[in-house]
């Protein structure tokens, strides 16, 4: 079974997106695929009143389908903050040790790819006490972090390895999502060889900003950012 931790140097940098293109993808090589997103916040309310979560609605429709949707997100918030911190003011106790065990239980008989997507980064709180690489280093799921590939994701990017490393998680490798279309191709390659130059880990590619994917394959746009050669067995 292929294991991921999906997590970013900040919020809104396009975890998702690059989740789905992966799930997408596994399902495309006819891969039996599961994705988790154990904590969401700023999810909205259905007309009956309930907490949908948008993030862990797209992972379960990019998967297949294949689980309950209730099972890729056990805590939803519609405060947006941080779910440790949402958690706190609704009075919700967030269980790592229940996480744990139903994404392991999920996982029997085992899938072809799990994916844990957390939210924000590593140190966004999870619950009153524990951080999202809390999560990340129960599991022991290796890492893959999404990034900006403009300035000011050197740093960043840095900062989340030797998050990473200081709890003695494995980084599989680094994604850039380009999702304003922004980034010049020099700015890509320039920050990537400089990550790669300083800290090790191997930049995979850059997500393409492609809205709807309109005209692109999944093969295409996964590949593109290096994301095919995840789905490897190692």
């Amino acid at each position: 079974m292929i294991r991921l931790f999906v997590t970013g140097t900040d919020t809104e940098i396009g975890k998702t997106t690059v989740s789905c293109t992966l799930l997408a993808a596994a399902q495309a090589r006819g891969l039996r695929a599961l994705a988790f997103k154990p904590a969401e916040s700023g999810c909205t309310r259905d007309p009956d009143g309930e907490l949908v979560a948008a993030d862990a609605q797209r992972l379960w429709q990019a998967a297949g389908r294949g689980q309950s949707l209730e099972s890729v997100c056990r805590y939803r918030f519609e405060e947006p903050v941080a779910p440790g911190v949402a958690a706190v003011r609704s009075g919700v106790e967030v269980d790592l040790g229940a996480i744990c065990q139903y994404i392991r239980a999920a996982c029997e008989p085992e899938p072809d790819l799990a994916l844990v997507e957390g939210a924000g980064g590593l140190l966004v709180p999870l619950s009153a006490r524990e951080l999202i690489i809390d999560l990340a280093v129960a599991l022991a799921w290796p890492l893959l972090i999404v990034a900006r590939p403009g300035l000011g994701t050197i740093n960043h990017t840095l900062l989340s390895i030797e998050a990473a490393r200081s709890r003695s998680l494995e980084v599989r490798g680094v994604v850039f999502s380009d999702t304003g279309g922004v980034a010049s191709a020099e700015a890509v390659a320039s920050n990537a060889s400089e990550i790669e130059r300083l800290s090790g880990v191997r930049v995979l590619g850059c997500l393409p900003y492609l809205p709807g994917m309109t005209g692109h394959s999944v093969e295409q746009v996964a590949g593109s950012a290096g994301l095919l050669e995840l789905l490897d067995p190692r």
